[in-house]
């Protein structure tokens, strides 16, 4: 079992192999034996929840309204967050708050074992083979449950604890008006971020729209 020590030490390294500014004072997170994963259900109700917003921000009206329908006629509401469920059910309410640049979705994707490789947070297209395996999901969400092998709470730490030091980057370049470092994109950053706290249910919350993604040391 790797220790949080051992674990920030080498998120500090991948920190220093991309020239990305470090806070050695940012603390520990959380270790394997304080924190429980996602189940295979919710990570399959998120992924649904995910894919669907991704097909609703891409589709013309017409198409927005079919799949509209189908999300009712599915009973597929409960999978959404209420910021989720605003964006699909009310045009005319507040979208700024919700993010469907499909970030979130990509890191879910390779946290369920669904997606092999993950990359770094570089807002790059993932290419035609995510495309190919969005579309191979089913859309229910008791379908798709039986299709999700979580990854192991080691590999999902190893990312918890990278993505919080890298979003400190990230928002320390911001507040001192310097360029983004180590090629990474603020959108994913703060998404790939999200979704691992979500995933170690960190802070206890339950709620998409308002998990934590804080930096502060």
């Amino acid at each position: 079992m790797k220790s949080p020590e051992l674990r920030k030490e080498l998120s500090e390294l991948v920190l220093h192999k991309r020239g990305i500014r470090i806070n050695l004072q940012l603390p520990l997170i959380e270790s394997e034996d304080e924190i429980s994963l996602r189940s295979a259900d919710a990570l399959a109700q998120r992924l649904t929840a995910l894919s669907l917003i991704r097909q609703f921000s891409l589709s013309e009206p017409i198409q927005q309204a079919i799949l509209r329908n189908d999300i009712q006629a599915k009973q597929l509401n409960d999978c959404f967050s209420a910021n989720e469920q605003q964006y699909i059910f009310d045009p005319a309410g507040n979208q700024n708050l919700l993010s469907i640049n499909g970030e979130a979705l990509r890191f879910l994707l390779w946290a369920s074992g669904l997606q092999k490789n993950i990359g770094m947070p570089d807002g790059q297209s993932p290419g035609a083979e995510f495309e190919i395996l969005l579309a191979s999901l089913p859309d229910a969400p008791n379908e798709l449950a039986i299709r999700v092998k979580p990854r192991s709470k080691s590999e999902i730490l190893d990312w918890a604890d990278l993505l919080y030091r890298l979003h400190w980057a990230v928002r320390h370049a911001h507040i001192t008006a310097k360029p983004t470092p180590g090629r990474l994109h603020v959108d994913a950053v703060h998404e790939w971020h999200k979704a691992a706290n979500w995933l170690i249910q960190y802070d206890d919350e339950n709620d998409w729209d308002k998990v934590s993604t804080e930096t502060a040391g």
